[in-house]
């Protein structure tokens, strides 16, 4: 770096950096001071390279030397900077070095941070004070943001408020902006009384400024502290909103756009921000933004004319609007638009509650605007009506009947006019108006489903339009199809009907387009046109689909065949094809055998097989009885195997479609072979979802296979079902499939799988020398009345005097489970004739065990609810005769009201109810 040579210099100082960014690089002691008033000192050299490679070094650099060096660097930098002497370009290159090293000081470094709020930062305060350069006083401001940004509570706040605040009405505009971002860093951590300060000196600077530049200034620096600490502010609100509103209105300023444009920032920010404590000010905010959205002095238009105008004449006046566009450099009305319509975008998204109001006063203003002449301020607008449809789909999920009925019937009464202007805005010429007027599109449907049924043959010359290859770009053409899609998917088939012919060919080109992101597109939306023109029972067809099955079909399966397509086209094009086979394929079937080899290719290939076995579930589900003739061993064989991956969604999907082809096309004699063995391994409670599936298809294949399932069954899937009905994780709808199971079992073959296997395996559960979870005595109790229910009653009968007889011998987990195994078979079977049964539920109210008691009250509900003749007089009774029981029979009591809630109002509510209020 001593050298003369610019080149050598730069090479020293690149190979000095290459070295710096290195973690094992340290400098020694004895060098670290040359090398940094070398670098420093390059900073003043001719040659610029040289100086942006040193400025690169400065940062690295303070990160491995000492504190006392960095400190030095500091202060060089900082007198380059401040010096009068210094020629711009050294002013320049210091305060980029300067920003280097406040970025590099480490935050837990207290000596260099507190060199930098004590000495540096002093300095920057002095200079703003007192010297008279702009453009030194700019670079001050930068360097005490970026301190503010990494040391902002540690900084003299009181100091650097003083210096900066008169700074806002200083004539230089750069100046003015960086003030203002050094105000909003300090609001952020300033104390309440200089928070107080600060805002009293902004509320009177607004209100005695007389130039416009001031005032502007004044409330973009109001806007800064609001988007950073809006929750400090909300307190100053009424005096902060009248004095805003008082200048939207000015006549003194009446010409001064940005000024009104500033002013409805501020609302925008304050409305996010302190959303509470703008509701006093709501209304009048809302009212300005609805005047000045349509704010548009050099175009005389009348915006509230002919609001129930069809789509022909909305085409027509397009015409003359772009025809009569006043074209105006200097224009910039359109940006006091583009505010008050983010201003309004503000309020929708924040005031779900005034969502009526905002149906009422916002939507229509905002529909007359989609006639905007500018471009940006269109596309603004068309967001904001966007919001107020999702800010519906929102309150529709969490409001009321009556609130969501009233919403709906706001929103369908500007649907007419929302989609006649939308319709004409389709045949723009500009590619981004139509993506925000499709963006609208998307979230009207999915909003309100068939809500264009009247306005489709409107529509599809606009779809058309941007569909055509010539007439759009890319992303317009995807997001039509988009439209398309879920257009034909939430309106009634019959509406499209007259058009199929028009969009069939447009969506079949976009099938087989090059580009991935179309084709994929393509093919979802051809694959529900397939659902469209042949709509499911119960619907009648009256049109002719025939004419363009060939052609979906080819342009589908033409994508399935390529090998060299994106992997989302891949999948599209299976689902495609899945759902042409399912909808119509039956008129396909010379084609089929061609067909279900790639679909089986498919899935025997890993990126594609998830997406296949899917698709092989829709097309076996379809009720034209597809023949999968000459895929269906090989692809029970396949998704047998997939049973063992440790993919869970493969899993899953595996699962669900073998269940789906054995309930359709029976089980073959191989299955149980191929299929029980893997389903073992997937019984336990680690997922209980797949236990769910697995239990289920289980009980599919032996209902299908009968005995011939039996000894699988036997060995594989029985043992872990009693384990899993042990764990205390089972519940819902694993626990529900696993009483199917047990149900099944009883009926599938009983010479050898009895009757007595299952109860004796069930019962000794409690005798085992695990201690068996609390939890799990509920399960082992549903288990046995699931394996009671579903035999003869004479062996039913058998397993509840069993109970009765060993009751008063039992331990209490054998109580326990004798209630609860005869609650839960008395809630599925009569239990009356059994005579004994209500003296022993009696007696077990009197143990002195909670848990037994507790079981007995359960027991006594749930028999209750298979007996009402008998039981509920008695319960009823026995509330009145015995306080000491009362507590225990009432819950009685609501076990039978929570499972015949109807049958105890119409027959016994009165009495239940005074028993119930009187105890």
């Amino acid at each position: 770096m001593a050298q003369k040579d610019k080149d050598f210099q730069y090479m020293a100082i690149a190979d000095l950096l290459a070295e710096l960014e290195k973690e094992s690089f340290k400098l020694d002691p004895a060098v670290e001071s040359r090398v940094v008033a070398g670098l420093l000192g390059l900073l003043n050299t001719s040659s610029n390279n040289v100086q942006e490679q040193a400025v690169k070094c400065l940062g690295p650099l303070a990160r491995k030397v000492k504190e006392t060096t960095v400190q030095e660097m500091i202060d060089s930098l900082t007198e380059n900077l401040l010096s009068e002497k210094s020629s711009e370009e050294l002013r320049d290159i210091s305060s980029m070095g300067l920003k280097a090293v406040i970025a590099a000081v480490p935050a837990d470094s207290n000596v260099q941070c507190g060199f930098l709020h004590k000495r540096l930062t002093p300095k920057l305060i002095q200079c703003l004070q007192q010297q008279s350069q702009m453009d030194v006083k700019v670079y001050c401001l930068d360097l005490i943001i970026d301190v503010l940004t990494r040391l902002g509570r540690q900084v003299n706040h009181d100091a650097v408020q003083k210096a900066v605040l008169p700074l806002l009405m200083s004539n230089l505009s750069p100046l003015r902006k960086r003030c203002i971002t050094c105000i909003g860093l300090l609001a952020v951590s300033d104390p309440d009384p200089l928070f107080s300060q600060l805002l009293e000196f902004l509320l009177k600077g607004i209100d005695s400024a007389s130039r416009a530049d001031h005032i502007r200034t004044f409330i973009q620096c109001i806007s800064t502290i609001g988007g950073a600490v809006g929750y400090r502010v909300g307190k100053y609100l009424n005096a902060i909103v009248p004095m805003i509103v008082k200048y939207c209105g000015n006549p003194k300023f009446d010409q001064d756009d940005e000024l009104r444009e500033n002013c409805f920032q501020a609302f925008e920010v304050l409305a996010m921000r302190c959303t509470k404590e703008m509701t006093p000010h709501i209304d009048s905010v809302m009212s300005l933004a609805l005047k000045f959205i349509k704010y548009d002095p050099n175009y005389a238009a009348d915006d509230d004319e002919n609001e129930e105008m069809d789509v022909d004449e909305a085409a027509e006046d397009e015409e003359e609007e772009e025809a009569g566009d006043y074209s105006d450099d200097d224009d910039m009305s359109w940006k006091v638009r583009r505010s008050s319509t983010k201003c309004l975008c503000a309020i929708i998204t924040t005031r779900i509650d005034l969502l009526h109001t905002l149906y009422q006063k916002v939507g229509p203003v905002l529909i007359s605007r989609f006639r905007e002449r500018e471009e940006n301020v269109k596309v603004d607008v068309f967001r904001a009506f966007t919001d107020l449809l999702r800010q519906t789909a929102i309150s529709n999920k969490r409001s009321s009947s009556n609130f969501v009925n009233t919403t709906n019937e706001l929103l369908g009464a500007l649907i007419p006019k929302a989609v006649a202007r939308i319709t004409a805005q389709l045949r723009e010429k500009s590619a981004k108006t139509r993506l925000a007027a499709f963006a609208v599109l998307k979230e009207l449907v999915a909003v309100a489903p068939g809500c264009m049924s009247a306005r489709v043959s409107d529509l599809v010359p606009g779809l058309v339009f941007s569909l055509r290859e010539k007439a759009a770009n890319s992303s317009l053409r995807v997001e039509a199809l988009a439209f398309l899609r879920l257009l034909l998917a939430s309106h009634p088939p019959e509406v499209f009907f007259p058009h199929v012919a028009t969009l069939a060919p447009h969506v079949l080109k976009a099938m087989g387009d090059p580009y991935y992101r179309i084709a994929a597109e393509g093919l979802r939306a051809g694959a529900q046109l397939a659902l469209t023109i042949r709509p499911a029972a119960p619907f009648t067809p009256s049109f002719e689909f025939r004419p363009h099955v060939p052609g979906l079909y080819n342009a589908a399966l033409g994508q399935l065949r390529a090998q060299d397509i994106d992997q989302e086209v891949k999948e599209c094009a299976l689902y495609c094809v899945g759902t042409i086979i399912a909808v119509l394929g039956d008129e396909l079937r010379a084609d089929l055998p061609a067909c279900l080899a790639l679909l089986l290719d498919r899935l025997r290939n890993e990126i594609t097989r998830l997406t296949a076995v899917k698709v092989l579930a829709t097309i076996a589900a379809s009720e034209l009885k597809v023949d999968l003739s000459p895929i269906l061993p090989d692809a029970f064989a396949e998704l047998a195997s997939f049973l063992r991956k440790s993919n869970r969604q493969l899993r899953q999907s595996s699962l669900l479609t073998l269940g789906t082809l054995v309930e359709q096309y029976g089980a073959p004699s191989t299955l149980s072979v191929q299929v029980l063995p893997e389903l073992s391994a997937l019984v336990s409670d680690a997922d209980l979802f797949l236990s769910h599936l697995a239990l289920l298809l289980c009980v599919q294949v032996m209902r299908s296979a009968g005995a011939a399932a039996t000894p699988a069954v036997q060995e594989r899937i029985v043992p872990q079902a009693f384990e899993l009905v042990k764990s205390p994780l089972l519940q819902g709808v694993a626990l529900t499939t696993l009483l199917l199971f047990f149900s099944e079992l009883v009926s599938l073959n009983p010479k050898v799988i009895t009757f007595e296997f299952l109860i004796d395996n069930l019962l000794s559960m409690t005798k085992q020398k695990d201690a068996l979870n609390k939890q799990a005595y509920t399960s082992v109790a549903q288990g046995v009345a699931a394996v009671c229910t579903s035999a003869k009653p004479s062996q039913r009968d058998t397993v509840v005097s069993k109970f009765i007889k060993e009751f008063p011998k039992a331990k209490d987990d054998g109580k326990l489970l004798s209630l609860l195994a005869i609650g839960e078979i008395g809630r599925r079977a009569d239990l009356s004739h059994h005579e004994t049964l209500h003296a022993l539920l009696m007696l077990a109210l009197e143990q002195p065990s909670e848990e037994v008691k507790h079981a007995a009250s359960f027991a006594l509900g749930n028999v209750t609810v298979g007996s009402m003749e008998k039981y509920l007089p008695m319960v009823l009774q026995e509330i009145t005769a015995h306080a000491q029981r009362q507590y225990l029979l009432l819950h009685s009591l609501r076990e039978v009201w929570r499972t015949l809630p109807m049958f105890v109002a119409s027959k016994y509510g009165g009495s239940t109810l005074n028993v119930a209020v009187i105890n």
